[in-house]
């Protein structure tokens, strides 16, 4: 079996389509198919249902996806293992959690670029789901996680953080209190949260639950910066990580709101798929995070 046809039939397994696939690889939607009517020759079994305009994997190629994954990820690494040394060079594909954008992800790429400017750094956001996927199908590197998830024995951890959670309001607003808060009066409280499923947000809703409370919910969003400037403009209370909230508190623009009973750390982590070979631009990035 080509390497080749192995990659492109990731693709269009990955991606549902033939055309998709086509483009993303810079193929013609024919040589694509041809590819793949290869494959099924060599193999002498359908690797495709075709449903209409949909596809799906027969059992037979979801048994060739993963071994064709675990192929095509050797011969990548045969490749870079064999590579003359040098500085890092080549493409960095980093997946990070949506949140960590506004802490200290930034400042940490800006001091990476400048001491490895070879190297082509590409950044994903997403949620953990999306960016698992993402890393499991070898469509990135590294990924650098928040909160609690399932981690598959497949993974390599090689850095780790704390970040403390906390619940902020604009000063003169009516939920911003100098004192610690009693946790009833958070049931009289609008909450400006992240989309379901956020590790933090759920941190949270299950101290409330302990409380047998029910938290009122005045914005949902998969947005951080759109939280901030609700919480700016005294609509409700954040809940956010520490590091978003760090310049906000120091300008006097929202104070923390102390809950008794309530002192939590959500984790960061970054990881790498461990059948991946570290290459020099991966191992240069996970250097420089671990100083962070």
């Amino acid at each position: 079996m080509e390497l080749r046809n192995l990659n492109t039939f990731i693709r269009v397994a990955d991606l549902h389509s033939f055309s998709r696939a086509a483009a993303e690889l810079g193929y013609t939607q024919s040589t694509v198919t041809t590819q793949i009517q290869l494959l099924e020759q060599e193999l002498g079994l359908p690797l495709f249902d075709r449903l209409g305009k949909r596809i799906a994997l027969t059992p037979a190629g979801e048994i060739l996806l993963e071994h064709a994954r675990a192929l095509v990820r050797g011969a990548e690494n045969a490749k870079l293992a064999v590579q003359q040394p040098g500085p890092p060079r080549g493409k960095l594909r980093l997946g990070v959690f949506t949140s960590l954008c506004g802490g200290p992800l930034p400042q940490l790429l800006r001091r990476y670029h400048e001491r490895y400017p070879q190297v082509d750094l590409e950044v994903q956001t997403g949620g953990w789901n999306q960016l698992a996927r993402q890393l499991n199908a070898g469509g990135l590197d590294l990924v650098w996680l928040l909160g609690e998830g399932p981690v598959p024995g497949s993974w390599a951890q090689s850095c780790s953080g704390a970040h403390p959670l906390q619940l902020a309001a604009a000063p003169g607003s009516p939920w911003a209190s100098p004192g610690p808060v009693p946790p009833a009066r958070l049931s009289g409280m609008p909450f400006l949260f992240t989309e379901q499923g956020c590790p933090y947000r759920a941190v949270f809703e299950n101290f409330c639950a302990r409380q047998g409370l029910q938290p009122h919910i005045f914005l949902e969003t998969d947005s951080t910066t759109a939280i901030l400037k609700f919480a700016l403009s005294g609509l409700g209370v954040a809940l956010l990580p520490g590091f978003l909230l760090e310049g906000p508190q120091a300008r006097g623009e929202l104070v923390p709101l102390q809950v008794e009973g309530f002192a939590a750390v959500v984790p960061s982590r970054l990881f790498r798929h461990a059948a991946k070979w570290k290459t020099p631009a991966m191992e240069a990035f996970l250097a420089l995070a671990g100083e962070v």
